[in-house]
């Protein structure tokens, strides 16, 4: 069996990991080269298969993700730099600062990535940190409910393009924000001794005023022209892109791997001998460890998948999407490695994420039955399927006018909030 040197490497690791911090350090470092030893080995060994996974994984990059991401990254490394983003938070932090115990600067975030999807939120989390707008404790407790999928991946490609149900789609969005939100309560409690309370002072001042104000100051606290700031976000925007796009294929690949060497099968051997249960079936066993590891593929698995009742591989994809996957974790370090920002608490949040969501999609399938879901979301989930459908240039300035929407939308009710604020503080 060619990965019983890598199953004995982590035993060893586990059993020396308190022991001894040099043999744990060379062994970890053994380990690395034996796992990617093996990788190449598969690809001389399978490179048809490999090719075409890694296909797979390119188009999924270049039809899906760079088209809705692109314009998102653009457009809020310009708005982080021209100061937009502290006037949002100004005039929002009177709502967001008890409820989450972050600044009103959460609200953009949250917002960016409940609408363009995974990584948006850990992309804006890092930013703010490195600008210093926020400290460690308020980026660890953003990070961990303002990271999410985008509702055109959880409604299109999933609800509609995998499972087939264009109704369950805003329902699968549902649990997977609401379990979200419920993240973000969580972990308010996250350093509770560190609490930065919102000065009242702001509401009883003209709060409007002062949020102009605010975002003069950032913009000319970074310097940069607006030439200049074009220049740096398209550079980084696209840099980043093309990071996310790597990371996606060899992950494809890794899965691909997986499977070649029949890890799923020893898997649902192991698994099943030591739970003994019927419901343990080879089809969950693959859905569970490709979800894992990589969202998409963990979803369409899990859509295919006949031995699971439909119920099931509804709450199972909902479940994979608010992980994420180690893919998108892999991406969200690549973006956090330069701040002070945990990824164990960060990963450890999406578990907490999947479990509640997955309860949330479970509870909404036993109340609400398919036939009152479809009286409710035909209608906007034809409309997404409209634009799942739409040319390549056509998601492109979908995304772009998301972003204005959401925008406008964010500065409206930071004002309405502000004038309501300051009304009842007198």
């Amino acid at each position: 069996m060619i990965f019983m040197p890598i199953l004995l490497l982590i035993i060893f690791i586990l059993y020396f990991s308190k022991k001894n911090k040099n043999i744990l350090r060379k062994a970890k470092t053994l380990l690395l080269i034996l796992v990617t030893t093996i990788m190449v080995f598969y690809i001389i060994l399978f490179p048809r298969d490999i090719i075409e996974a890694s296909q797979k994984g390119i188009h999924i990059w270049f039809s899906t993700v760079l088209p809705s991401l692109l314009p998102f990254f653009i457009g809020a490394e310009l708005l982080i730099g021209l100061g937009v983003v502290k006037f949002i938070g100004v005039l929002i932090e009177p709502v967001i600062r008890p409820i989450f115990r972050v600044p009103g600067e959460a609200s953009f975030v949250f917002a960016m990535s409940i609408t363009s999807g995974y990584p948006m939120g850990a992309k804006l989390t890092s930013s703010l940190r490195r600008d210093n707008t926020i400290n460690k404790i308020e980026a660890q407790r953003m990070i961990a409910f303002c990271s999410t999928s985008g509702p055109l991946f959880m409604i299109g490609a999933v609800a509609i393009g995998m499972l087939h149900n264009e109704v369950i789609g805003p329902y699968i969005a549902l649990a997977h924000y609401l379990g979200a939100i419920t993240v973000g309560f969580i972990f308010r409690f996250y350093e509770g001794n560190h609490v930065s309370y919102y000065n009242m002072d702001k509401v009883r001042s003209n709060v409007i005023k002062k949020a102009f104000k605010e975002m003069l100051e950032a913009k000319e606290l970074d310097g940069r022209t607006f030439g200049k700031l074009l220049s740096d976000s398209v550079k980084e925007s696209i840099s980043t892109i093309i990071l996310i796009g790597g990371f996606i294929v060899v992950f494809s690949v890794i899965i691909k791997e997986l499977s070649l060497a029949g890890v799923f099968d020893y898997l649902y051997f192991a698994i099943g001998n030591i739970t003994n249960s019927t419901l343990v079936t080879k089809d969950l066993i693959k859905v569970l460890a490709t979800g894992i590891i990589e969202i998409t593929m963990g979803c369409k698995i899990a859509s295919e998948s006949i031995s699971l009742a439909p119920t099931m591989q509804i709450v199972l994809s909902t479940m994979i999407i608010s992980w994420s996957g180690l893919s998108i974790h892999a991406q969200v370090l690549s973006l956090t490695n330069d701040t002070d920002i945990n990824l164990k608490i960060y990963i450890f949040s999406k578990f907490i994420h999947s479990i509640i969501s997955g309860i949330y999609m479970f509870v909404i399938l036993s109340i609400m039955g398919y036939e009152t879901v479809a009286s409710i979301t035909q209608t906007f989930s034809q409309d997404v399927q409209k634009i799942i459908k739409y040319s390549w240039m056509n998601k492109l300035l979908f995304s772009a006018k998301m972003f204005l929407v959401i925008i406008s939308s964010l500065v409206l009710a930071g004002m309405i909030i502000s004038i309501i604020q300051r009304k009842t503080s007198y």
